[in-house]
């Protein structure tokens, strides 16, 4: 699971710089580059703050951040068949 990563490319999608997304979100810099290159861990209320500020639900993030290797091998092709529906979901 990649929350950093996918926190990261849904910040790119917005055209936001790491800068503009932390005071958004209440967070220094530092702390948004750390979470980015999963150095440190997320907290839930950090999560919400960033989610807010992207325009998406905490859930949203959680659910794009899994990767195949994540999921049961009996459940990969339900999650494939899900994850583009849901992913389309927002506009981002």
């Amino acid at each position: 699971m990649e929350i950093g990563m996918t926190i990261k490319k849904l910040r790119k999608k917005r055209g936001l710089t790491q800068k503009k997304l932390a005071e958004m979100s209440g967070i220094s810099s530092n702390a948004l580059c750390s979470i980015e290159t999963g150095k440190s861990f997320i907290s839930k209320e950090t999560m919400k703050a960033i989610s807010r500020s992207l325009q998406v639900p905490p859930g949203y993030i959680l659910f794009a951040a899994i990767s195949d290797e994540d999921i049961p091998k009996e459940k990969l092709p339900i999650f494939k068949a899900l994850r583009e529906p849901i992913l389309n979901c927002f506009d981002v």
